[in-house]
């Protein structure tokens, strides 16, 4: 990964073994720029490898907790596999972008316990006749409280993704999986061989992006950086060169 494992990050070209590149259609090219296309690489790419390794089935009940820049795809994605989804979040805004782009129902959780929330996600499950237990739960807030959440929402045989980065630490009980007869998965990034079929997506129509990206000039990156920690961004934010 770019920025990660090798450098080039912010670099406006840089080569990369072919193994990883995956050829753009030029009718997906007609309806979007290369810059709202780049998105694919890790904000799509990422929880759609996770919504294949949690083994989402049509009909499952998909719980995502946080639906910014990448967990909002995550919830159009897994409304694609055919689940009934449930967005969690505490922006109105953003539970308001998942349930216009086909999510099934949007809970906002600011201001809520953990006790209030599992109550009603479980009412939530009912009125959309989604199954009670095997819930797929996806964990991409990258917060303490999300995670403190996502764990907390686990039942029987559920499978909780964790998506979300932080480095603060929580205290969960472990024997929880064993109780519950459940599943705990990690993803880092995508795997290179997936990325055709997230394509495919955006190509077929079934995945729209443009609403959910913002681009901005490479020089603006310090300030880009700064609104973004302080959360001020609702859309992914894409760097592009200055020319």
């Amino acid at each position: 990964m770019p920025g990660n494992s090798f450098n080039g990050g912010f670099a406006s070209h840089i080569v990369v073994p072919s193994k990883f590149l995956c050829e753009v259609p030029d009718s997906v090219l007609t309806n979007y720029s290369l810059e709202q296309l780049s998105v694919i690489a890790d904000a799509i790419s990422t929880p759609y490898q996770v919504v294949k390794k949690s083994e989402l089935e049509a009909g499952d009940f998909a719980i995502v907790i946080g639906v910014g820049g990448v967990g909002v795809y995550a919830a159009l994605i897994a409304k694609i596999f055919g689940a009934k989804v449930l967005a969690l979040d505490i922006s109105r805004q953003k539970l308001d972008a998942a349930l216009s782009n086909g999510v099934d129902a949007v809970l906002n959780t600011k201001d809520l316990d953990i006790k209030e929330i599992k109550s009603r996600v479980k009412t939530i499950a009912k009125e959309l006749n989604a199954p009670a237990y095997m819930w797929k739960i996806y964990e991409m807030s990258g917060t303490k409280q999300g995670q403190e959440l996502a764990f907390n929402l686990l039942s029987f045989a559920s499978n909780l993704s964790i998506v979300g980065f932080t480095m603060d630490k929580l205290e969960v009980r472990l024997s929880n999986l064993m109780a519950f007869d459940a599943k705990l998965i990690g993803t880092w990034g995508c795997k290179p061989e997936l990325y055709p079929e997230v394509v495919d997506l955006i190509a077929k129509g079934k995945l729209k992006i443009e609403q959910f990206v913002e681009i901005f000039p490479m020089s603006k990156i310090n300030e880009v950086f700064k609104n973004t920690l302080e959360h001020k961004y609702s859309k992914r934010s894409v760097l592009v060169p200055d020319f």
